[in-house]
């Protein structure tokens, strides 16, 4: 009984202090200000390879047969070997497609972008998936190698265009549908506006009317706003948006499908667009990008002054530059705080 006991003693140390290590792992983390999803994901690393070790020591001190240990450690390989190859290709397809993306810069933080199915803003970039805020303010994670292998529409930020299309019969005018629609764009807010025609069908003609948008961090209230303005404006002109089909069904009295004009209220201004309160978490975020370009400016800023300030001889000249470079380090300690302060109000909140 006695030598059984001592066979047991180096395994039960071994599993003790692995419960030791991984309570101590887990307090370390517990501990830290910072409870992002990168610190979870380190802990649950530092815990997988622990487990890991602690299994094989466990198994190596273990007392049995050095062939039985063997084929045990064998086993446990292949196990591992088989996991890993199943898994490597979309790991490292993920890797390489992030490293590509950074690489290429294709889109940043707060950017609008349109990725097959899925379109909303940029909230984060990492090196397996990139996070985006969708247009019902959820979130997704697109993993990196789905990025690379799919087509990425980037919305631009000034000047971009929004469009509608509306569907009407042969018999109305072309020149009055045309002329509507262009008066339904700038009364939405769109410049420089044109329209296509896009099909010839059977029964419709297809119209399609383009506008310019200057900012479009409203472009989905704006794009909504377009196709109101177009159903407002073919209404006034007493232009039915019926299909052909349902007008060849028509009773004798032939009566018109258009709305009754109303009285329009003069609706309160809003102190939020709907697109801030849907994207709020990637606008902070493209505001911290562009705070980091601004850092980015003013470093270049100093490394030419520290340049010109070795070739001045005149004192006030040499104060004057020192007084700038003084005001532009204080400028970029604001910023870096105001970054910080924004990253740990979000970790808080997550």
């Amino acid at each position: 009984m006695e030598n059984i006991f001592e066979s047991f003693i180096e395994p039960t140390v071994v599993l003790l202090i692995l419960v030791v290590l991984l309570v101590f792992n887990s307090w370390i983390f517990k501990r830290m200000k910072s409870t992002a999803s990168n610190g979870n994901i380190t802990r649950g690393a530092i815990s997988f390879f622990l487990v890991l070790i602690g299994l094989l020591v466990f198994i190596l001190v273990l007392p049995i047969d050095k062939s039985l240990k063997g084929q045990i450690l064998g086993f446990l390989g292949i196990i591992i070997s088989a996991g890993i190859a199943l898994s490597s290709t979309t790991v490292l397809g993920n890797l390489i497609a992030g490293i590509m993306n950074k690489s290429m810069n294709r889109f940043r933080n707060g950017d609008l972008i349109k990725i097959g199915d899925l379109q909303g803003r940029v909230i984060k970039k990492s090196v397996f998936h990139t996070e985006i805020q969708l247009e019902d303010s959820n979130f997704i994670s697109i993993p990196n190698l789905y990025v690379a292998s799919n087509p990425v529409k980037l919305i631009r930020k000034t000047n971009t265009v929004i469009s509608a299309s509306v569907s009407l019969g042969y018999d109305i005018s072309r020149d009055n549908i045309e002329k509507a629609l262009k008066e339904a764009a700038i009364s939405a807010g769109l410049s420089d506006p044109y329209v296509y025609i896009t099909s010839l069908g059977d029964f419709s003609v297809v119209y399609k009317i383009h506008g310019f948008l200057e900012d479009s961090s409203s472009y989905f209230s704006t794009s909504s706003l377009l196709n109101a303005h177009v159903m407002d404006r073919l209404h006034e002109e007493k232009i039915e948006i019926v299909s052909p089909t349902f007008m060849n069904q028509r009773r004798v009295d032939e009566k018109e499908f258009i709305p009754t004009q109303v009285i329009k209220k003069i609706e309160p201004v809003k102190e939020k667009s709907p697109e801030d309160l849907i994207f709020d978490e990637a606008i902070e975020s493209g505001k911290i990008e562009t705070k980091k370009d601004y850092i980015k400016e003013i470093e270049k800023k100093q490394e030419a002054l520290k340049d010109k300030l070795k070739d001045l001889k005149d004192d006030k000249e040499i104060e004057k530059t020192k007084s700038l470079m003084k005001r532009n380090e204080d400028l970029k300690e604001r910023l870096q705080n105001s970054i910080k302060e924004q990253i740990d109000k979000d970790n808080l909140e997550k």
